[in-house]
Protein backbone atom coordinates (compact mmCIF):
# COMPACT_ATOMS: atom_id res chain seq x y z
CA UNK A 1 0.00 0.00 0.00
CA UNK A 2 1.56 3.44 -0.96
CA UNK A 3 2.01 6.37 0.97
CA UNK A 4 -0.83 8.47 -0.49
CA UNK A 5 -3.55 4.75 0.01
CA UNK A 6 -2.49 5.28 3.61
CA UNK A 7 -3.20 8.72 4.44
CA UNK A 8 -4.61 10.69 2.15
CA UNK A 9 -3.51 13.56 3.34
CA UNK A 10 -0.17 13.17 1.69
CA UNK A 11 -2.19 13.30 -1.82
CA UNK A 12 -2.53 17.10 -1.23
CA UNK A 13 1.17 17.37 -0.96
CA UNK A 14 1.03 17.74 2.77
CA UNK A 15 4.66 16.49 3.10
CA UNK A 16 6.12 19.04 6.54
CA UNK A 17 4.93 16.20 8.90
CA UNK A 18 5.85 13.25 6.70
CA UNK A 19 9.59 13.92 6.85
CA UNK A 20 9.54 13.54 10.63
CA UNK A 21 7.45 10.24 10.33
CA UNK A 22 9.55 7.56 11.81
CA UNK A 23 10.17 4.34 9.14
CA UNK A 24 9.85 1.01 10.72
CA UNK A 25 13.62 0.30 11.12
CA UNK A 26 14.82 3.71 12.05
CA UNK A 27 11.95 3.32 15.33
CA UNK A 28 12.82 -0.53 16.45
CA UNK A 29 16.74 0.90 15.77
CA UNK A 30 16.48 3.87 18.46
CA UNK A 31 14.71 1.65 21.08
CA UNK A 32 17.33 -0.92 20.26
CA UNK A 33 19.65 0.09 24.15
CA UNK A 34 20.16 -3.23 25.84
CA UNK A 35 23.25 -3.96 24.34
CA UNK A 36 24.20 -0.13 24.90
CA UNK A 37 23.60 -0.45 28.85
CA UNK A 38 25.44 -3.52 29.14
CA UNK A 39 28.29 -2.50 28.20
CA UNK A 40 28.22 1.06 30.03
CA UNK A 41 27.83 -1.16 32.75
CA UNK A 42 30.59 -2.98 32.18
CA UNK A 43 32.56 0.06 31.78
CA UNK A 44 32.05 1.63 34.94
CA UNK A 45 33.18 -1.53 36.36
CA UNK A 46 30.09 -2.68 37.57
CA UNK A 47 29.84 -5.73 36.81
CA UNK A 48 31.27 -7.46 40.10
CA UNK A 49 28.65 -9.59 40.74
CA UNK A 50 27.90 -10.95 37.40
CA UNK A 51 29.38 -14.01 38.01
CA UNK A 52 27.18 -16.84 39.67
CA UNK A 53 28.77 -17.64 42.97
CA UNK A 54 30.43 -20.95 43.14
CA UNK A 55 31.44 -23.14 46.66
CA UNK A 56 34.84 -22.86 47.84
CA UNK A 57 36.59 -25.15 50.45
CA UNK A 58 34.96 -23.29 53.51
CA UNK A 59 31.16 -25.15 51.85
CA UNK A 60 32.70 -28.46 52.45
CA UNK A 61 30.33 -30.55 54.78
CA UNK A 62 27.56 -27.55 54.30
CA UNK A 63 26.14 -30.03 51.24
CA UNK A 64 25.74 -33.12 50.89
CA UNK A 65 25.37 -33.51 46.89
CA UNK A 66 27.81 -30.41 46.36
CA UNK A 67 31.26 -30.14 46.25
CA UNK A 68 33.95 -26.81 45.94
CA UNK A 69 33.95 -25.69 43.02
CA UNK A 70 29.97 -26.59 41.61
CA UNK A 71 27.82 -23.43 41.28
CA UNK A 72 25.41 -22.21 44.11
CA UNK A 73 21.46 -22.97 43.12
CA UNK A 74 20.37 -21.07 46.38
CA UNK A 75 18.80 -24.17 47.74
CA UNK A 76 19.38 -24.23 51.68
CA UNK A 77 21.08 -27.58 52.85
CA UNK A 78 19.07 -29.84 55.20
CA UNK A 79 19.81 -28.92 57.99
CA UNK A 80 21.09 -25.51 58.73
CA UNK A 81 20.90 -25.89 62.67
CA UNK A 82 23.22 -28.87 62.49
CA UNK A 83 26.36 -26.61 60.91
CA UNK A 84 29.17 -24.81 63.33
CA UNK A 85 29.51 -21.48 63.52
CA UNK A 86 31.78 -21.30 60.63
CA UNK A 87 29.92 -23.20 58.67
CA UNK A 88 26.85 -21.20 58.72
CA UNK A 89 29.07 -17.69 58.53
CA UNK A 90 30.39 -18.98 55.49
CA UNK A 91 26.64 -20.16 54.24
CA UNK A 92 25.73 -16.40 55.03
CA UNK A 93 28.29 -15.34 52.80
CA UNK A 94 27.38 -17.40 50.34
CA UNK A 95 24.28 -16.42 50.61
CA UNK A 96 24.94 -12.61 50.45
CA UNK A 97 27.06 -13.61 47.08
CA UNK A 98 23.65 -15.18 45.41
CA UNK A 99 21.72 -12.69 46.28
CA UNK A 100 23.63 -9.77 44.74
CA UNK A 101 24.14 -11.99 41.69
CA UNK A 102 20.53 -11.93 41.65
CA UNK A 103 20.40 -8.47 41.81
CA UNK A 104 22.77 -8.22 38.72
CA UNK A 105 21.03 -10.29 37.30
CA UNK A 106 17.21 -8.64 37.25
CA UNK A 107 18.60 -5.12 36.16
CA UNK A 108 20.18 -6.40 33.29
CA UNK A 109 16.86 -7.93 32.11
CA UNK A 110 14.94 -5.06 33.14
CA UNK A 111 16.61 -2.96 30.71
CA UNK A 112 15.80 -6.08 27.88
CA UNK A 113 12.51 -5.78 29.34
CA UNK A 114 12.39 -1.73 28.87
CA UNK A 115 13.66 -1.97 25.05
CA UNK A 116 10.91 -4.91 24.36
CA UNK A 117 7.97 -2.23 25.79
CA UNK A 118 9.73 0.62 23.68
CA UNK A 119 9.32 -1.55 20.91
CA UNK A 120 6.16 -3.12 21.35
CA UNK A 121 4.91 0.31 21.69
CA UNK A 122 6.46 1.84 18.80
CA UNK A 123 5.17 -1.37 16.37
CA UNK A 124 1.59 -0.87 17.75
CA UNK A 125 0.97 2.44 16.88
CA UNK A 126 3.67 2.19 13.22
CA UNK A 127 1.18 -0.93 11.93
CA UNK A 128 -1.89 0.69 13.31
CA UNK A 129 -1.77 3.53 11.15
CA UNK A 130 -0.54 1.57 8.32
CA UNK A 131 -4.29 0.28 8.47
CA UNK A 132 -6.01 3.72 9.09
CA UNK A 133 -7.02 3.23 5.34
CA UNK A 134 -7.64 0.83 2.79
CA UNK A 135 -9.37 0.76 -0.59
CA UNK A 136 -12.21 -1.36 -1.64
CA UNK A 137 -12.95 -3.52 -4.78
CA UNK A 138 -14.11 0.30 -6.58
CA UNK A 139 -10.82 1.53 -6.05
CA UNK A 140 -12.12 3.95 -3.69
CA UNK A 141 -10.20 5.46 -0.12
CA UNK A 142 -11.80 4.37 3.21
CA UNK A 143 -10.99 4.76 6.79
CA UNK A 144 -11.28 1.68 9.55
CA UNK A 145 -12.63 1.99 12.76
CA UNK A 146 -10.17 2.25 15.57
CA UNK A 147 -11.72 -1.09 16.40
CA UNK A 148 -10.43 -2.44 12.78
CA UNK A 149 -7.58 -1.16 12.91
CA UNK A 150 -6.35 -2.68 16.37
CA UNK A 151 -7.82 -5.67 15.10
CA UNK A 152 -5.75 -5.50 11.99
CA UNK A 153 -2.78 -4.81 14.35
CA UNK A 154 -2.75 -7.58 16.64
CA UNK A 155 -2.65 -10.29 13.69
CA UNK A 156 -0.10 -8.36 12.13
CA UNK A 157 3.32 -10.28 12.16
CA UNK A 158 5.15 -7.31 13.65
CA UNK A 159 3.28 -6.51 16.64
CA UNK A 160 3.01 -10.66 17.39
CA UNK A 161 6.96 -10.68 17.11
CA UNK A 162 7.27 -7.71 19.26
CA UNK A 163 4.89 -8.85 21.74
CA UNK A 164 5.82 -12.19 22.31
CA UNK A 165 9.45 -10.51 23.06
CA UNK A 166 8.05 -8.55 25.74
CA UNK A 167 5.93 -11.11 27.46
CA UNK A 168 9.01 -13.63 27.08
CA UNK A 169 11.34 -10.87 28.98
CA UNK A 170 8.37 -9.74 31.50
CA UNK A 171 7.70 -13.25 32.27
CA UNK A 172 11.76 -13.78 32.86
CA UNK A 173 11.37 -10.88 34.95
CA UNK A 174 8.65 -11.92 37.21
CA UNK A 175 10.31 -14.88 37.98
CA UNK A 176 13.30 -13.19 39.16
CA UNK A 177 11.98 -10.77 41.44
CA UNK A 178 10.22 -13.90 42.88
CA UNK A 179 13.38 -15.89 43.15
CA UNK A 180 14.87 -13.41 44.79
CA UNK A 181 12.00 -12.55 47.50
CA UNK A 182 12.77 -16.31 48.38
CA UNK A 183 16.48 -15.88 48.74
CA UNK A 184 16.04 -12.68 50.82
CA UNK A 185 14.04 -14.45 53.44
CA UNK A 186 16.59 -18.01 53.46
CA UNK A 187 19.31 -15.11 53.87
CA UNK A 188 17.35 -13.67 56.99
CA UNK A 189 16.76 -17.19 58.62
CA UNK A 190 20.43 -18.29 58.14
CA UNK A 191 21.59 -14.81 59.51
CA UNK A 192 18.82 -15.63 62.95
CA UNK A 193 20.93 -18.97 62.93
CA UNK A 194 24.08 -17.05 63.18
CA UNK A 195 22.84 -15.14 65.71
CA UNK A 196 21.39 -17.79 68.05
CA UNK A 197 24.51 -19.86 67.82
CA UNK A 198 26.83 -17.17 68.57
CA UNK A 199 24.34 -16.38 71.77
CA UNK A 200 24.43 -19.90 72.72
CA UNK A 201 28.32 -20.10 72.46
CA UNK A 202 28.82 -17.08 74.83
CA UNK A 203 26.76 -18.41 77.14
CA UNK A 204 28.62 -21.88 77.46
CA UNK A 205 31.54 -19.65 77.46
CA UNK A 206 30.57 -18.52 80.49
CA UNK A 207 29.10 -21.59 81.84
CA UNK A 208 25.53 -20.48 81.86
CA UNK A 209 22.73 -22.43 80.68
CA UNK A 210 22.02 -22.26 76.56
CA UNK A 211 19.01 -19.69 75.79
CA UNK A 212 16.11 -20.57 74.37
CA UNK A 213 16.15 -20.08 70.39
CA UNK A 214 13.91 -17.23 70.54
CA UNK A 215 15.54 -15.37 72.61
CA UNK A 216 14.43 -11.34 73.15
CA UNK A 217 17.72 -9.70 71.17
CA UNK A 218 16.37 -11.29 67.88
CA UNK A 219 12.72 -11.29 68.68
CA UNK A 220 13.08 -7.47 69.39
CA UNK A 221 15.34 -6.91 66.18
CA UNK A 222 12.38 -8.62 63.88
CA UNK A 223 9.28 -7.07 66.12
CA UNK A 224 8.02 -10.56 66.58
CA UNK A 225 6.05 -9.75 69.26
CA UNK A 226 4.54 -13.69 70.25
CA UNK A 227 8.15 -14.52 70.31
CA UNK A 228 9.95 -12.06 72.32
CA UNK A 229 9.76 -13.25 76.25
CA UNK A 230 7.86 -11.60 78.92
CA UNK A 231 9.55 -8.86 80.58
CA UNK A 232 10.20 -9.04 84.40
CA UNK A 233 8.53 -6.88 85.83
CA UNK A 234 10.89 -4.87 88.50
CA UNK A 235 10.64 -4.89 92.23
CA UNK A 236 8.72 -2.10 93.36
CA UNK A 237 10.84 -0.17 95.67
CA UNK A 238 10.04 0.97 99.38
CA UNK A 239 11.20 4.40 100.29
CA UNK A 240 11.64 4.86 104.16
CA UNK A 241 9.63 7.99 105.22
CA UNK A 242 11.33 11.03 106.71
CA UNK A 243 10.01 13.07 109.04
CA UNK A 244 9.91 16.90 107.79
CA UNK A 245 12.09 19.29 110.80
CA UNK A 246 9.35 21.18 112.90
CA UNK A 247 10.49 25.02 111.64
CA UNK A 248 9.46 27.21 114.21
CA UNK A 249 8.48 31.00 112.82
Amino acid sequence: MSKALQDPGLVSGDTELDEFNTDEVTGLNSYTFADRIKKRVETLGLTGYSERPQLTEDHNGIFVDMKAGDYFNGRLPVVVRRLSLDQISALYSLFTSWFAYLTFQKNMIAAERSEALKQKEFIWSHVRKQYKYYTDIDNKVKKRTDQQMSDEARCDYRFVKASAQYVELNTLYECMLSTMEVAEKDMEMVSREVTIVQTKLEHEAMGGAAPSRTFKSWSARKGNQDEAPAQTARPKVTRPKVARPIISR
